[in-house]
């Protein structure tokens, strides 16, 4: 159950990024009431897919969609 919760996570917040660019934990938090557990499970199976990148902004981390134009299906 846990698994699939996390790839459901995992599509909504890569939905968010595509739409929001680069955010913050907290940020992808407040837009989606996730629990910040899930949010990390979730941005973990995506960054073992190689579709996201971290940056540092002033001490926050922010994550944003590697390329979104490689991840369009037809």
């Amino acid at each position: 159950m846990i698994t699939r919760d996390i790839r459901i996570n995992a599509n909504a917040i890569w939905n968010l990024l595509s739409e929001k660019g680069s955010i913050t934990i907290r940020e992808i938090s407040e837009l989606t009431n996730f629990k910040e557990s899930l949010i990390l499970l979730a941005l973990g199976w995506l960054s073992r897919e190689n579709k996201i990148t971290f940056s540092d902004r002033d001490g926050v981390l922010e994550v944003s969609l590697k390329s979104v134009l490689t991840d369009i299906y037809y």
